[in-house]
Formats: C-alpha cells, sequence, structure tokens
C-alpha cells in the first residue's frame, strides 16, 4: 500500500498544471474511494464540486 496520504494526493492535484497530471491524481484519490480508503470520497468531491 502507498504511504501517501489522501491529503498529499489532493496538495499534488492543485499543485499540478497539465490536465494529464490532474486527471492521475483524481484517478488515484477515485481509486482509493472505491476501494474504501477512509476520507479519499471527501477528496474526490471537493475536486469535482470546484471543476
Amino acid at each position: 500500500m502507498c504511504d501517501l496520504t489522501n491529503q498529499e494526493a489532493y496538495d499534488y492535484y492543485h499543485e499540478v498544471t497539465e490536465s494529464c497530471a490532474k486527471d492521475y491524481w483524481l484517478q488515484f484519490l477515485k481509486d482509493r474511494a472505491n476501494r474504501g480508503v477512509v476520507e479519499a470520497q471527501g477528496f474526490v468531491d471537493k475536486i469535482e464540486f470546484c471543476k
């Protein structure tokens, strides 16, 4: 399992500028949410709400 936290992935999403990089981090969080990682869905919701 990855040591990266949901918050770090969320921060990386906002740091990158290329759309493919943003897509990568959003998908990373979605995959975590689908696996039931605690609080991951909240970060996905925050990103998708602000799109």
